[in-house]
């Protein structure tokens, strides 16, 4: 029965070639991208999956209480889970990870690397985190200090091989880097990213400081819990623990986050910037987009087949009569749309295959399709497939396996209002669908241009950072940028202890009025007379340090917000006292400078001290080059040659300031595309359905449409009754989806401190374009019937 059943379905695909193929366009594109969109879905809920232990390991976050704010950081002092581990029978073992500076930096062949994803790890770190080895042993590979283990990428890298047990990379310092594992190439979906571990120096004094002291922080710190141990029975004792161990115990305490919580619950923990992180707010948009393109490619079939069935009532009637029951009819019908969507889902293999390198340069991932990922994917498409399959047979199965067989036999066979009107609800779906799609594309694409029009208050193109990484070149820093601007192509030098686009901790110091009570947690970085006018700020009220040390290291610069936090109408002049960890300081303000976004424009612009360069809150760390674009490589290599010069046993750490901004927007550019993407092929899947409905009801009216025109009607009068219904329709969704896209959209927008308007406009172009690009659809085929000649339209009925 089943192989009859699939015989008539191919029979009537062979027969229907222009409606077969129309389905089968929309439900290969619905299944195809809306399978890429679940892929990405799956990914980011799959975040730390890997790990056999994730269901008992949590990473320690403290929660930092002070009368002003309450804040939460993912370091914690060095020997927090060394001691919780010994005071607390529920936890089993912990690790932790350091990094030291930014960037970690090597030599092999006289060459210089460097990578930002490393960490500084303790030999235990592989048994709570298990990977994929290609060589070495994870319980030995990082028992000695600077014993590190690299992935498969550095080790072809470096060596061309993965083979290179034993090996050593010059550090720059005293002890060699000892290459003593080598690891698969990290999956993309662990929170933790890193290329290249390191064993823990442990014989730095500077280490036996930061992990045994409990004023230092910078341990990312993991606790393995026993089986079936609770996070809560830890929790509870945590007071006790704090009360032992910190001075202050009410402005501490901590929580245990589970492995996979990190990923999308991290934004609001402090250094955690390395932190893969995620939006759970993106997933969802990820799975409605992807439900929308397949509804809309179901809805199609929906309707082209409820409209056929006008053509096939005497096979349902001859069926009847011969006694097939309701369900066999239903049976055979829904047989017909699962073989269109399993046609579309092998045509989706195919395309998934040739659109994935695309999509990942889209979404800056890394999916493959290959023998490893077959299965999933398989699995995934499947199900899509089975679903559509059902999902669009269902309605157009049960309607017309109701139709009675003495009508159908007499000619007057009618589907009823009720099919009628669901066909319009529908396509009103469709459309309202596409209308969201394309608002939501125009909006974030809008504010994605404003991001990167809006000004900064700085200029950050063309903009060289270099690292200070050691106490000599700080002291010898004047020489450095001499030596620096002697490029010619090197346009101007300023050092400061932060710069904008910061991954590093900004300093704090509480703010007031000389002499007033009330105090104001304020950023403070420090710079040189020459950072100003290098960056572009502009000053809106008395100097920039003039560069003489004695008289600029008693005064400060603030910005505009932190004038209007002190309430200072006249600012010039007037004394502040800034505090830090019991330092203190009476500093004169020499200046005003314009507001300037330090951070990403998701975040607003604070009140900011900009102390001199020589001051006791926080030292230089960066060298920044203004420099020509056009010679980009002359700049490094003139770097690259003065920092040798006076720093020969490090490599130089670096990064471009535009590249780091950018970095900021990387989610919201791929929620961007895919907007675009969903946007493009919802509106053309909904019309291939569109036209495919229009050509069936034009043709149903051909008799109608040659009366007219003998009667004398115009061309253009044809064409406006033909497609006024639909137009109805498009304008009634476009009504529709306009309150549902501004709701969404302004929620997604609530998240930029700075954002565009939700102009009327934007909503009136997406309804426009909809409106034309269905017109034009739809004349594409009443324009050929309003031209017949009208003798050829009745001679057909």
């Amino acid at each position: 029965m089943l192989k009859n059943y699939f015989k008539i379905a191919f029979r009537n695909l062979w027969k229907n070639k222009t409606y077969s193929t129309i389905n089968i366009l929309g439900l290969t594109l619905g299944i195809t991208c809306s399978s890429l969109l679940f892929m990405l879905v799956i990914d980011e809920l799959s975040f730390d999956n890997m790990y056999e232990k994730k269901d008992r390991l949590y990473r320690l976050v403290e929660i930092n209480s002070t009368p002003e704010e309450t804040r939460q950081f993912g370091i914690v002092p060095g020997p927090t889970g060394k001691v919780l581990s010994e005071e607390y029978e529920e936890i089993e073992d912990y690790t932790r990870l350091y990094k030291f500076g930014g960037q970690i930096v090597f030599q092999h062949n006289e060459e210089p690397y460097q990578e930002r994803a490393y960490y500084f790890a303790e030999p235990n770190f592989f048994e709570l985190f298990n990977l994929e080895w290609i060589a070495g042993d994870p319980a030995t590979a990082l028992q000695k200090p600077f014993a590190v283990v690299i992935d498969e990428e550095w080790a072809m890298r470096l060596f061309g091989s993965t083979d290179v047990l034993g090996k050593t990379l010059d550090s720059g310092g005293e002890t060699d880097f000892l290459v003593t594992g080598v690891i698969k190439k990290l999956p993309q979906n662990s929170h933790i990213q890193y290329k290249i571990l390191v064993g823990l120096p442990t014989d730095w004094d500077f280490y036996k400081e930061i992990s045994t002291s409990w004023d230092r922080y910078g341990a990312y710190t993991y606790l393995l819990l026993k089986e079936n141990a609770k996070p809560e029975s830890i929790h509870q004792k945590m007071e006790g623990f704090v009360a032992n161990h910190f001075k202050n115990p009410q402005e501490h305490d901590f929580y245990l986050q589970a492995l996979p919580d990190i990923h999308f619950n991290s934004a609001a923990i402090e250094y955690t910037s390395d932190t893969n992180r995620g939006e759970i707010t993106y997933v969802y948009i990820y799975i409605a987009i992807g439900f929308f393109m397949l509804l809309i490619a179901c809805i199609n079939y929906m309707n082209l087949a409820t409209a056929k069935a006008l053509d096939r009532g005497k096979e349902i009637g001859i069926r009847k009569v011969s006694g097939a029951y309701q369900y066999q009819l239903i049976s055979q019908f829904l047989s017909e749309s699962t073989l269109f969507a399993f046609i579309a889902f092998f045509l989706s293999f195919f395309l998934i295959d040739l659109l994935l390198p695309t999509f990942n340069g889209l979404t800056d991932k890394q999916f493959e399709f290959n023998v490893a990922t077959f299965g999933s994917i398989f699995m995934l498409i499947s199900s899509i497939t089975i679903i559509v399959g059902l999902l669009s047979g269902s309605y157009p199965a049960v309607l017309m396996s109701r139709l009675k067989p003495a009508s159908i036999l007499k000619g007057a066979m009618h589907t009823g209002k009720g099919s009628i009107l669901l066909r319009k609800v529908l396509v009103s779906t469709q459309f309202t669908l596409s209308v969201i799609m394309i608002i939501a594309t125009l909006i974030a694409y809008r504010q994605l241009e404003y991001i990167q029009d809006v000004p900064l208050g700085f200029e950050n193109e063309q903009m060289l950072i270099v690292d200070i990484n050691n106490g000599d070149v700080r002291e010898r820093f004047e020489t450095i940028k001499t030596e620096f601007a002697k490029s010619p192509y090197v346009e101007g030098v300023a050092v400061s202890s932060r710069v904008p686009g910061e991954w590093k901790s900004i300093a704090e110091v509480y703010t007031k009025n000389f002499g007033s009570a009330d105090s104001i947690k304020m950023n403070y970085i420090g710079f040189d007379a020459d950072m100003i006018d290098l960056y572009k700020m502009e000053m809106l009220k008395g100097e920039n340090f003039s560069g003489n040390n004695a008289v600029d290291s008693l005064h400060v610069i603030i910005n505009e917000t932190a004038a209007k936090a002190l309430n200072l109408q006249e600012p010039i002049g007037k004394f502040l006292s800034l505090t830090d960890d019991g330092t203190e300081q009476q500093l004169q303000i020499a200046g005003v400078v314009k507001d300037f976004n330090f951070q990403s424009l998701h975040n607003k612009v604070g009140p900011m001290i900009l102390g001199f360069r020589s001051n006791v809150f926080q030292s230089i760390d960066y060298f920044s080059l203004k420099f020509n674009a056009e010679h980009t490589e002359e700049v490094l290599a003139h770097a690259e040659s003065v920092h040798h010069l006076f720093d020969a046993h490090s490599s130089m750490e670096y990064h471009f300031l535009d590249e780091q901004w950018a970095a900021f927007y990387k989610e919201d550019r791929r929620v961007s595309n895919v907007f675009s993407i969903g946007g493009g092929v919802t509106i053309f899947i909904a019309c291939l359905g569109l036209f495919g409905l229009a050509s069936f009801i034009i043709q149903q009216r051909t008799k109608e449409i040659g009366i007219r025109k003998v009667l004398g009607a115009e061309a253009t009068s044809i064409i406006a009754l033909l497609s006024k219904d639909f137009l109805k329709l498009i304008l009634l969704a476009t009504l529709i989806a306009v309150p549902i896209s501004w709701f969404a959209m302004d929620k997604w927008l609530q998240d930029f401190a700075y954002r565009v308007d939700l102009s009327w406009w934007i909503f009136a172009i997406a309804g426009i374009a909809v409106m034309a690009i269905a017109f034009f659809t739809i004349s594409f085929q009443s324009v050929k019937v309003a031209l017949m000649n009208p003798v050829d339209s009745l001679k057909r009925e």
